[in-house]
């Protein structure tokens, strides 16, 4: 039975880095493609479709890509409080909610967790996607992304 009760997770302790170049990281959305697991294309648009800068209000669209299946999601910018938290909620392609939170645990060490909820459109692909296997499977990406953005941190 497909688990609709909890939103997908991935929370990850980086070490050597502010919370302030984190973010700024985390705010150059055409470079997720290079550390985000399944995600082939990002972008930041505005009301007429031209590229802009992370705000509240702008666009994010994405298009993922795991398991054989290809899927285009556009959020709503909902939240951006540097250093500490980037919000979005679904428009296009999914309903629900997504964000990052990056919370100071000592010296040089943050804790950065990417949750997202969503139900995503059409109702048999959103079915297929809360099966016990695809949750796991979607998880294990959102874990070995949070990684390979530590690992894209370090060597810019």
């Amino acid at each position: 039975m497909a688990d609709l009760g909890r939103p997908f997770s991935a929370s990850y302790l980086v070490r050597g880095s502010p919370p302030g170049r984190i973010f700024t990281a985390l705010l150059d959305v055409r470079r997720f493609p290079e550390w985000a697991v399944g995600l082939r294309r990002a972008r930041v648009l505005d009301d007429a479709g031209q590229e802009t800068q992370l705000r509240p209000g702008a666009r994010l669209e994405f298009t993922l890509s795991a398991a054989g299946l290809t899927h285009r999601v556009v959020g709503l910018i909902t939240v951006v409080e540097a250093p500490s938290r980037l919000e979005w909620r679904y428009t296009e392609g999914a309903r629900g909610t997504g964000g990052w939170l990056l919370q100071e645990e000592g010296s040089h060490a943050v804790r950065l967790t990417l949750a997202t909820d969503y139900e995503i459109r059409p109702h048999w692909l959103d079915t297929l996607a809360h099966k016990p296997f695809f949750r796991a499977l979607t998880e294990d990406l959102l874990r070995r992304s949070v990684r390979r953005f530590e690992r894209h941190l370090h060597s810019q």
